[in-house]
């Protein structure tokens, strides 16, 4: 055993090796191999034998990979533990403060180690975000340098540390990214409080379970007094005597949705497709040409209002895309699809990465790139990345984005392509 469910609330049960998922009550013994499972209005506290704390939210799934804890020897600890969604908050427990080294929890993106810590951790499939109480993590994207099956923090260029004293600060990062960044917390929707919230009895419960005197194997449900259910609503207030509702407010006028203005076309005929002439009519109009890899061109209208966020990350969902694999030996151009679409933009640093799958005659390719976003909203991608990137921002609020793409795929095939993007 190690630890207990001390407090159950909604739907919540605990899945062993291959065994069903068994409703959870309180006092449950949590085994190492034990995976929490919390439905829509699920809530498990659960108390460590070293005297840590953790709060499983709603719609989470966690699992104990394995807690090896020794009172006699506490450096000797070994923690490993799997968020595969959801939200978590930890308050690391003796073991896990004196055994940092051996101390891991994965997401399906990322390692975070601790540096007796209080913190909370968001994960779906793509993207893992946290935030830190007191103490610090340190976070490394999982990939060739920090593998899923390791123990223990992964170090190194990749990794990135966040600490209490950083304010208004989460540490993110996404599916293929290549380091974590750290985000403004004061955006909305960024702090993993705000994904699922903790009831307003955690606090109580943390403080209490993380200071017990010592007990082994650990603290048992009966010397915890945590309540059992939400906190009771307060009697009814009388009944208000009636009044006559006031007239009904105007509805706020509709806001159009904003044009679109970021082009692109082909300027000469390409396979089976004829030239396009809408883009030497919008250039004739005043447009600015923002983007050149033949066949495609990249126009956007004049930008004069146009003002971009000071800081946050934000990520672009595909609007429309043309691509197509160019044989330099015979000429010919296979039209290509697209799939697994991905753009994020970093207004703080004022840099961009992006990267996407590109299939053409039974094959496919990957396409990535990261560079700078300019002064005036233009993306150009670094040297050294296999794609070079042509494009630009535009909106009032930077909430539209389109870039040209080109990229080497081997001796003799090149990809080419045009994409459209709005952020979400």
């Amino acid at each position: 055993m190690l630890g207990n469910a001390v407090v159950v609330i909604g739907q919540a049960c605990a899945q062993h090796a291959q065994t069903s998922c068994a409703s959870l009550a309180r006092g449950a013994a949590i085994t190492e191999g034990d995976t929490v499972q919390t439905g829509a209005d699920g809530y498990v506290y659960i108390t460590t034998v070293d005297h840590g704390f953790i709060s499983v939210r709603p719609d989470s799934s966690f699992t104990f990979e394995r807690y090896e804890y020794d009172p006699a020897d506490p450096q000797k600890t070994v923690i490993k533990l799997s968020l595969h969604k959801g939200v978590v908050r930890e308050i690391s427990g003796t073991g896990a403060q004196a055994a940092r080294d051996h101390y891991r929890m994965n997401t399906p993106v990322a390692a975070l180690g601790v540096r007796g810590t209080d913190f909370t951790v968001f994960t779906d499939a793509n993207m893992t975000r946290a935030d830190v109480r007191s103490g610090g993590i340190v976070m490394t994207p999982l990939g060739a340098s920090c593998a899923e099956t390791g123990t223990g923090p992964c170090e190194g260029p990749s990794a990135a540390q966040l600490f209490a004293g950083q304010r208004n600060a989460v540490l993110q990062v996404y599916r293929g990214s290549a380091r974590p960044v750290v985000v403004d917390s004061a955006l909305p929707g960024l702090m993993p409080e705000r994904t699922t919230a903790a009831l307003q009895s955690e606090e109580n419960s943390a403080r209490t379970a993380t200071t017990q005197p010592p007990v082994n194997p650990g603290v048992a449900p009966a010397e915890l007094n945590f309540p059992l259910t939400a906190p009771v609503a307060p009697p009814p207030a009388p009944a208000p005597v009636p009044v006559a509702p006031p007239p009904a407010p105007a509805p706020a006028p509709v806001q159009p949705p904003e044009s679109q203005q970021i082009f692109w076309g082909r300027f000469t005929p390409l396979a089976s497709a004829q030239a396009d002439t809408t883009l030497a009519a919008l250039l004739q109009q005043g447009s600015d040409q923002v983007g050149l890899f033949a066949p495609f061109a990249m126009t956007r209208t004049p930008q004069t209002d146009m003002v971009m966020p000071a800081y946050g990350i934000f990520t672009f969902g595909l609007q429309a895309s043309s691509a197509y694999v160019m044989n330099a030996t015979t000429g010919a151009a296979t039209q290509a699809q697209i799939s697994n679409p991905f753009l994020s933009i970093d207004f703080g640093a004022g840099t961009f990465q992006t990267k996407l799958n590109l299939s053409a005659n039974g094959t496919s390719y990957g396409i990535s790139a990261q560079g700078r976003v300019g002064p005036d909203g233009t993306l150009h991608s670094d040297y050294g990345w296999p794609a070079t990137i042509q494009g630009a921002l535009a909106g009032k609020n930077a909430t539209q984005a389109g870039y040209l793409f080109l990229q080497a795929l081997d001796g003799k095939n090149t990809a080419v392509g045009a994409t459209l993007w709005s952020r979400q």
